[in-house]
C-alpha cells in the first residue's frame, strides 16, 4: 500500500522537509536552519523534528527518506564522512532517528536523492543506466539502474574526488588535486576573489564571458562529464545543481564540449543530456520516494 511518506534534504547550513502524498504530490515543504533541526551536540534530535512534523501534517506517516551530504555505509545505516557535518561521522543514524522519529527512517547520499527526484519530475526512463550530476558549493553524483541506485563495493559514487593530473590544491576530504576543487561553487568563490572581486557571485559567470578563466572551467568540466559518458553510456545524463543554475551559465558551450569529447559517432550523437529544473525541493522528493519505493 502506498502511503504518506517524508522526505528530508540535509545540507550543512539547511535542512528541507517535505510531505509526499499517496497520489504523489509534494507538499508542506518547509526549511530549518541545519543547526535547529540536527545540533552537533544532539544530531539524534532530527528524529523528534521528523515526528513533530508527521504530527504536524497530521497523516499517517509509514517511513522518512533523508539525504546526507557525505559518504554512508552500503546499507545506508551508518555515516562514514560528512565533511561539513564531521558531527554525524560513525553514528548509526538510520536506527537513532527511527527510534526517535517512531518510524523507518532510511538514508541515502544527497546527490543520489537529487537525481531520484529528477528521475519523477523529469519523468526520466525507468530502465536503464541514469547519470546525474550536480554542481554546487561541490560536485555531487549518481547513477541510477532500472530506477534505483547502482552501488559498488562501499556504495560510493564520487565523480568530485576523480583526480586531476598537475592540481595540488588540498580537498575538503583530505586528498590533494580533487576535480570539485576546478568545478564547483568553491571554485568560482576562488576566482571571484582572485579575479572579479567587485563582482556579486550570483553575476560572475556574465563577468567571466570569454576569459581563458572560464575556458577552463568549462573544459574541465566537459572533460569529466564525456569520460563518464564514455563509460557507463547511460540512456540520459542529467545535469543540474546550483552552479547550473546560476545566470549566464554558459549551457549550450558545455554540452557543445561533452559531445565533442565524447566518443564518435557514439555516444556523441545519441547523448541525450538534460538539465535539472533547480527546484530547492528535488532533494525532498528523491527522499520521500525512495522512503516509499523500499
Amino acid at each position: 500500500m502506498k502511503g504518506y511518506t517524508v522526505g528530508a534534504d540535509v545540507g550543512g547550513t539547511h535542512v528541507r522537509l517535505a510531505l509526499l502524498t499517496p497520489e504523489g504530490e509534494l507538499r508542506r515543504v518547509v526549511k530549518y536552519r541545519r543547526e535547529e533541526v540536527m545540533p552537533d551536540g544532539d544530531p539524534f534530535r532530527f528524529g523528534d523534528v521528523l515526528r513533530q512534523y508527521a504530527e504536524d501534517c497530521a497523516v499517517p506517516v509509514a517511513a522518512a527518506g533523508t539525504g546526507i551530504p557525505g559518504t554512508l555505509s552500503r546499507d545506508c545505516r551508518t555515516v562514514l564522512n560528512v565533511p561539513n557535518i564531521p558531527a554525524l561521522n560513525g553514528l548509526e543514524l538510520a536506527d537513532g532517528l527511527s527510534r526517535r522519529a517512531g518510524f523507518p527512517v532510511k538514508l541515502e547520499n544527497d546527490t543520489v536523492m537529487l537525481l531520484g527526484g529528477d528521475l519523477h519530475r523529469l519523468s526520466l526512463p525507468r530502465r536503464g543506466l541514469i547519470l546525474g550530476v550536480y554542481v554546487g558549493t561541490g560536485l555531487g553524483s549518481a547513477v541510477f539502474y532500472d530506477a534505483r541506485p547502482l552501488r559498488g563495493a562501499n556504495s560510493l559514487n564520487e565523480l568530485g574526488h576523480f583526480p586531476i593530473p598537475g592540481s595540488r590544491v588540498k580537498c575538503t576530504c583530505g586528498n590533494v588535486g580533487c576535480a570539485e576543487n576546478l568545478v564547483s561553487g568553491r571554485r568560482l568563490q576562488a576566482l571571484r576573489a582572485e579575479k572579479w572581486p567587485e563582482t556579486h557571485i550570483a553575476e560572475l559567470f556574465p563577468a567571466m564571458a570569454g576569459s581563458p578563466e572560464l575556458a577552463e572551467f568549462v573544459d574541465t568540466a566537459a572533460c569529466l562529464l564525456a569520460g563518464c559518458v564514455n563509460l557507463l553510456d547511460p540512456e540520459v545524463l542529467v545535469v543540474g545543481g546550483g552552479v547550473p543554475a546560476m545566470r549566464g551559465f554558459p549551457r549550450e558551450a558545455l554540452e557543445a564540449a561533452v559531445r565533442e569529447k565524447c566518443m564518435h559517432p557514439r555516444p556523441a550523437d545519441s547523448l541525450r543530456l538534460v538539465w535539472s529544473q533547480g527546484a530547492d525541493d528535488t532533494g525532498a522528493l528523491g527522499a520521500a520516494w525512495l522512503a516509499r519505493e523500499s
